[in-house]
């Protein structure tokens, strides 16, 4: 397991998860403007290095993963982001990025209006008014990386509503093809990881009839349940995943990398992404 304290610090900022995440109490020693007084990565010391780190983490706290984020918000974190980026050699060490990675931050056009449907969705003077469930939530969001010799990676996006929750996959091969960049090539979609919610199963099984073997195959169909789509092209992808690009092999700059921090720059429609690295005991319904 790799829980970190700065493991922590990243998954508060989703404010999906349950679990209760301390805090760290270290100052920072520098504002995000500073940025240009860090060392060189040659020349960085650990504890520079993790200052910019939590002043990023830091900075992108409260903002919904970029989406309530205004116009000087986007500029502190952007100077914040450069100075971790600041401390990446020439080379990135491919053998850290194997694992799941979870969004904080993006500034991704085909990200963001994920998230905003969330909003519209979510806040209705209605649901307000009689405080009713939101019609759609958007649970975690990751990106899972076999290793490069695999050459496998997902994006994953947990969705739920009042009737239950799903995942939404998209599954690509990757290939290194520098010190700092990789080539994408999409596959394949899929939604499955169905959970009815209590009383949508209420709905399909109620509780005053018993539980006869049809109710029972009815629900772990339910469960089961995947549907699959096979897609050539990125213009397909483009409103349905995270990193979506503009060809079949999209190009996507690996910025910084490190033991528990991943920053995605996307090539082509352009747009940065942070990730944080996920404990190796969570699961997909873990927020």
């Amino acid at each position: 397991m790799r829980g970190t304290a700065l493991q922590q610090r990243g998954a508060r900022c989703l404010g999906a998860s349950p679990r209760a995440l301390v805090r760290s109490r270290t100052a920072l020693t520098r504002p995000a403007s500073a940025a240009a007084s860090y060392a060189p990565a040659d020349q960085a010391s650990t504890s520079d290095r993790n200052d910019a780190k939590h002043n990023l983490l830091d900075l992108v706290a409260n903002v919904n993963r970029g989406l309530r984020a205004g116009t000087y918000q986007r500029g502190l974190i952007e100077e914040a982001q450069v100075a971790v980026e600041g401390f990446q050699g020439k080379e990135l060490d491919y053998s850290k990025l194997a694992g799941k990675w979870r969004l904080i931050y993006t500034t991704a056009n085909d990200v963001l209006p994920i998230l905003e449907a969330e909003f519209r969705l979510g806040f209705g003077p209605l649901q307000s008014l009689f405080n009713l469930p939101r019609a759609l939530e958007v649970g975690g969001i990751f990106q899972s990386f076999s290793s490069p010799e695999e050459g496998v990676v997902e994006n994953i996006i947990e969705f739920s509503t009042p009737a239950g929750s799903c995942v939404f996959t998209v599954g690509a091969r990757y290939e290194v093809l520098s010190g700092k960049r990789i080539s994408l090539v999409f596959e394949e979609a899929r939604v499955g990881d169905l959970n009815p919610s209590d009383a949508a199963e209420a709905l399909l099984a109620p509780a005053l009839l018993p539980r006869g073997s049809l109710q029972h195959r009815l629900l772990l169909g339910i469960r089961e349940w995947n549907a699959r789509f096979q897609f050539r092209t990125a213009a397909q992808l483009a409103s349905q995943i995270a990193t979506a690009r503009t060809s079949a092999a999209a190009g996507y700059l690996l910025s910084y990398l490190d033991e528990d921090m991943l920053i995605g720059r996307a090539v082509g429609l352009g747009g940065s992404f942070v990730f944080t690295r996920e404990p190796e005991h969570s699961s997909a319904h873990e927020h």
